[in-house]
């Protein structure tokens, strides 16, 4: 009996030791499990940072009892579901970010180009500016001279017209001049053929018979001064083809003469009629 109570005893000794050897070890485990699960919460509170999921708490992720474990996976659930909906939304963001960047590269380069336009646009514009510029400078240079040309022609137009007058009046008064001289070297002719000398009229000269005075035998003639004629001139009498007689010129007046009939010159049998023609 004694026997049987000293090997209990030493089988309780035994597995009380394995008993504390066992709760040491639990302790342990215990210790680490609790660690990482503060671990895990806290990577898990990060993550939902990261992710601005801002309902899901530490209380959340804590677990006193068994009954709490649905409460926690409810809320892992839920930040993973965030999670996906967050990386798509990532996904959808990088496609639109690179095709971001490539209508970007495109822009820059279509800027680059246009950048380069514009810097030969300007710089056409600058040369254009500066002819327009120096075309300005010349056509006010030319403007002026022109202003100086028109005052130099007013006053040049002004003498034209000064000397013009000068020109018309010296001609008025050669004109008058001539018409004097002509009638005195008329009148000179005049008195020198009535001292029976003889001038020449000019060939070709013709007129006609106005007025005829057998009684007297002399005619009227059309033709005076202004045609050459001078006293004492013989002309011709024609009717048609036909010479009918002769006329010698005596008294001259300006647009009409007086011819004595010559009768040892008419025709036979023909009377010297009005309408006749003379000729030299």
């Amino acid at each position: 009996m004694a026997k049987a109570l000293k090997w209990l005893m030493v089988v309780i000794l035994v597995m009380s030791g394995v008993a504390l050897v066992l709760g040491i070890k639990l302790f342990t485990n215990r210790e680490v499990l609790k660690g990482g699960n503060q671990k895990l919460q806290a990577a898990h509170l990060a993550v939902a940072k990261q992710l601005h999921y801002e309902k899901l708490t530490l209380e959340q992720l804590k677990a006193n009892e068994k009954g709490d474990l649905p409460g926690i996976e409810d809320s892992l659930k839920k930040l993973t579901s965030h999670a996906e909906i967050t990386y798509l939304d990532l996904c959808d963001t990088k496609k639109t970010l690179a095709e971001t960047k490539d209508k970007l590269a495109k822009v820059t380069g279509e800027l680059g180009l246009t950048k380069e336009q514009l810097a030969a646009a300007i710089t056409k514009i600058n040369e254009i500016t500066e002819v327009v510029a120096k075309k300005t400078q010349e056509i006010a240079d030319k403007t002026g001279q022109i202003a100086q040309l028109e005052g130099d022609k007013t006053t040049l137009q002004s003498q034209v017209d000064d000397l013009n007058k000068k020109i018309a009046k010296n001609e008025a008064d050669i004109t008058e001049l001539h018409a004097q001289v002509k009638e005195r070297d008329i009148n000179i002719r005049d008195l020198r053929a009535q001292l029976g000398e003889k001038f020449p009229i000019p060939k070709g000269t013709t007129g006609k018979i106005l007025a005829i005075s057998p009684e007297w035998n002399f005619c009227i003639l059309d033709i005076g001064r202004d045609h050459d004629l001078c006293p004492s001139a013989e002309m011709l009498i024609h009717r048609g083809e036909q010479l009918v007689g002769r006329v010698r010129i005596g008294i001259v007046h300006k647009k009409i003469a007086i011819a004595d009939i010559l009768p040892d010159y008419t025709a036979e049998g023909v009377t010297i009629q009005e309408g006749d023609r003379v000729l030299y």
